[in-house]
Protein backbone atom coordinates (compact mmCIF):
# COMPACT_ATOMS: atom_id res chain seq x y z
CA UNK A 1 0.00 0.00 0.00
CA UNK A 2 1.10 3.51 -0.90
CA UNK A 3 2.44 5.90 1.59
CA UNK A 4 -0.35 8.43 1.29
CA UNK A 5 -3.00 5.65 1.56
CA UNK A 6 -1.55 4.21 4.57
CA UNK A 7 -1.79 8.31 6.03
CA UNK A 8 -5.47 8.68 4.55
CA UNK A 9 -6.43 5.11 6.00
CA UNK A 10 -5.06 6.21 9.51
CA UNK A 11 -6.61 9.51 9.33
CA UNK A 12 -9.93 8.11 8.53
CA UNK A 13 -9.54 5.60 11.99
CA UNK A 14 -8.80 8.20 13.94
CA UNK A 15 -11.64 10.78 12.23
CA UNK A 16 -15.23 11.70 12.86
CA UNK A 17 -17.95 9.62 12.06
CA UNK A 18 -21.33 11.38 11.39
CA UNK A 19 -24.59 10.34 12.47
CA UNK A 20 -27.31 12.16 10.12
CA UNK A 21 -30.32 11.66 12.88
CA UNK A 22 -33.02 12.03 10.03
CA UNK A 23 -36.48 13.69 10.45
CA UNK A 24 -38.83 11.07 8.09
CA UNK A 25 -39.89 13.83 5.03
CA UNK A 26 -36.32 14.28 4.62
CA UNK A 27 -36.18 11.13 2.63
CA UNK A 28 -38.04 12.58 -0.64
CA UNK A 29 -37.25 15.55 -0.13
CA UNK A 30 -34.84 16.43 -3.55
CA UNK A 31 -33.11 19.37 -1.06
CA UNK A 32 -31.93 17.29 0.93
CA UNK A 33 -28.13 17.72 1.63
CA UNK A 34 -27.31 14.85 3.65
CA UNK A 35 -27.59 12.30 0.71
CA UNK A 36 -24.59 13.58 -1.00
CA UNK A 37 -22.34 13.11 2.37
CA UNK A 38 -24.06 9.63 2.21
CA UNK A 39 -23.23 8.75 -1.33
CA UNK A 40 -19.65 10.19 -1.02
CA UNK A 41 -18.44 8.69 2.46
CA UNK A 42 -20.77 5.92 3.66
CA UNK A 43 -17.55 5.05 5.97
CA UNK A 44 -18.06 7.88 7.56
CA UNK A 45 -21.30 8.96 7.76
CA UNK A 46 -25.00 6.83 8.41
CA UNK A 47 -28.43 7.61 8.26
CA UNK A 48 -30.63 6.44 11.39
CA UNK A 49 -34.42 7.60 10.99
CA UNK A 50 -35.29 9.90 13.77
CA UNK A 51 -38.10 8.32 16.12
CA UNK A 52 -39.13 10.40 19.22
CA UNK A 53 -40.40 6.99 20.88
CA UNK A 54 -38.26 3.96 19.91
CA UNK A 55 -34.66 5.19 19.07
CA UNK A 56 -31.62 3.11 17.43
CA UNK A 57 -30.68 1.22 20.62
CA UNK A 58 -26.64 1.69 19.44
CA UNK A 59 -27.08 5.59 18.88
CA UNK A 60 -29.30 6.12 22.48
CA UNK A 61 -26.04 4.04 23.92
CA UNK A 62 -23.44 6.10 21.86
CA UNK A 63 -25.72 9.25 23.37
CA UNK A 64 -25.72 8.23 27.04
CA UNK A 65 -22.59 6.83 27.61
CA UNK A 66 -20.91 10.35 26.21
CA UNK A 67 -19.47 8.29 23.14
CA UNK A 68 -21.68 10.73 20.91
CA UNK A 69 -22.33 14.64 20.77
CA UNK A 70 -25.24 16.52 18.81
CA UNK A 71 -24.30 18.44 17.04
CA UNK A 72 -26.66 22.00 17.50
CA UNK A 73 -26.03 25.48 17.71
CA UNK A 74 -25.14 26.54 21.16
CA UNK A 75 -27.38 29.93 21.44
CA UNK A 76 -30.53 27.36 20.35
CA UNK A 77 -30.24 26.21 24.10
CA UNK A 78 -33.12 27.76 25.38
CA UNK A 79 -35.49 25.58 22.62
CA UNK A 80 -33.91 22.54 24.25
CA UNK A 81 -35.14 22.70 27.99
CA UNK A 82 -36.20 24.62 30.86
CA UNK A 83 -33.69 26.40 32.40
CA UNK A 84 -32.19 24.11 35.45
CA UNK A 85 -33.36 25.71 39.17
CA UNK A 86 -29.88 25.28 40.51
CA UNK A 87 -28.41 27.71 37.84
CA UNK A 88 -30.92 30.50 38.10
CA UNK A 89 -30.25 29.39 41.93
CA UNK A 90 -26.58 30.13 41.44
CA UNK A 91 -26.99 33.56 40.00
CA UNK A 92 -25.47 31.66 36.49
CA UNK A 93 -26.89 32.19 32.95
CA UNK A 94 -29.17 29.45 32.81
CA UNK A 95 -29.15 29.25 29.01
CA UNK A 96 -24.93 29.57 28.62
CA UNK A 97 -23.35 26.59 27.40
CA UNK A 98 -23.05 23.30 29.82
CA UNK A 99 -19.61 21.86 30.27
CA UNK A 100 -20.79 19.40 27.83
CA UNK A 101 -20.95 21.49 25.82
CA UNK A 102 -18.05 22.31 23.58
CA UNK A 103 -16.72 23.62 20.19
CA UNK A 104 -16.45 21.02 17.45
CA UNK A 105 -13.15 22.56 16.23
CA UNK A 106 -11.60 21.85 19.58
CA UNK A 107 -12.42 18.74 20.64
CA UNK A 108 -11.17 14.97 20.81
CA UNK A 109 -12.50 13.51 17.19
CA UNK A 110 -15.49 10.85 17.63
CA UNK A 111 -19.22 10.16 16.44
CA UNK A 112 -21.49 13.40 16.22
CA UNK A 113 -25.24 13.02 15.44
CA UNK A 114 -26.68 15.67 13.06
CA UNK A 115 -30.01 16.23 13.44
CA UNK A 116 -30.84 16.23 9.33
CA UNK A 117 -34.14 17.95 8.89
CA UNK A 118 -35.55 21.85 8.09
CA UNK A 119 -34.44 23.98 11.24
CA UNK A 120 -38.02 24.28 12.35
CA UNK A 121 -38.15 20.03 12.49
CA UNK A 122 -35.12 19.80 13.93
CA UNK A 123 -36.13 22.21 17.18
CA UNK A 124 -39.07 19.87 17.18
CA UNK A 125 -37.08 16.59 17.13
CA UNK A 126 -34.99 18.04 19.84
CA UNK A 127 -37.71 19.66 22.40
CA UNK A 128 -39.62 15.92 21.69
CA UNK A 129 -36.78 13.46 22.49
CA UNK A 130 -35.59 13.51 26.54
CA UNK A 131 -32.19 11.80 24.72
CA UNK A 132 -31.62 14.24 22.42
CA UNK A 133 -31.97 16.93 25.13
CA UNK A 134 -29.64 15.24 27.60
CA UNK A 135 -26.87 14.89 25.26
CA UNK A 136 -23.74 16.11 24.83
CA UNK A 137 -23.71 18.87 22.89
CA UNK A 138 -20.86 20.67 20.17
CA UNK A 139 -21.62 23.79 18.13
CA UNK A 140 -19.54 25.26 15.08
CA UNK A 141 -17.82 28.64 16.07
CA UNK A 142 -16.07 29.26 13.14
CA UNK A 143 -18.55 31.75 11.39
CA UNK A 144 -19.63 31.31 7.93
CA UNK A 145 -22.32 32.01 5.72
CA UNK A 146 -24.62 29.68 4.21
CA UNK A 147 -24.35 28.44 0.50
CA UNK A 148 -27.38 26.97 0.84
CA UNK A 149 -30.68 28.69 -2.05
CA UNK A 150 -32.72 25.66 -1.80
CA UNK A 151 -35.33 25.89 0.91
CA UNK A 152 -36.88 29.46 2.55
CA UNK A 153 -37.25 30.39 6.19
CA UNK A 154 -33.35 29.38 7.06
CA UNK A 155 -32.37 30.86 10.13
CA UNK A 156 -29.69 33.72 10.14
CA UNK A 157 -26.15 31.58 10.51
CA UNK A 158 -27.79 28.54 9.83
CA UNK A 159 -25.89 26.11 7.93
CA UNK A 160 -27.38 23.27 5.67
CA UNK A 161 -26.36 19.57 6.75
CA UNK A 162 -24.19 19.35 4.47
CA UNK A 163 -22.27 22.50 5.26
CA UNK A 164 -22.17 21.14 8.44
CA UNK A 165 -20.47 17.64 7.56
CA UNK A 166 -18.15 20.11 5.56
CA UNK A 167 -17.02 22.13 8.60
CA UNK A 168 -16.24 18.91 11.05
CA UNK A 169 -14.31 16.95 8.76
CA UNK A 170 -12.31 20.38 7.89
CA UNK A 171 -11.96 20.71 11.92
CA UNK A 172 -10.42 16.89 11.68
CA UNK A 173 -8.15 17.49 9.63
CA UNK A 174 -9.83 15.87 6.80
CA UNK A 175 -9.23 18.23 4.29
CA UNK A 176 -9.61 16.64 0.70
CA UNK A 177 -12.81 15.02 2.39
CA UNK A 178 -14.22 18.30 2.80
CA UNK A 179 -12.74 19.93 -0.70
CA UNK A 180 -14.93 16.77 -1.91
CA UNK A 181 -17.88 17.73 -0.24
CA UNK A 182 -17.23 21.51 -1.16
CA UNK A 183 -17.10 20.68 -4.84
CA UNK A 184 -19.94 18.17 -4.84
CA UNK A 185 -22.41 20.64 -3.11
CA UNK A 186 -21.67 23.82 -5.03
CA UNK A 187 -22.19 21.23 -8.45
CA UNK A 188 -25.43 20.12 -6.77
CA UNK A 189 -26.44 23.89 -5.88
CA UNK A 190 -25.78 24.93 -9.45
CA UNK A 191 -27.88 21.95 -10.96
CA UNK A 192 -30.69 23.06 -8.62
CA UNK A 193 -30.75 26.20 -9.71
CA UNK A 194 -31.21 25.09 -13.80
Amino acid sequence: MAADALVSEARRAMSVQIVLLTHERELDRASNTGQLALRAFPELCRRVIWSRTRPEAALLAMLESGQASLLFPAESEACAAPAPASRLAAGRDPWAAEPATQAAETCEPDTIVILDATWQEARKMLRQSPYLRTAARRSLTQPQASRFTQRRNQIPGGLCTLECIIALFDAANLKAEAARLSDDFARWEQAARG
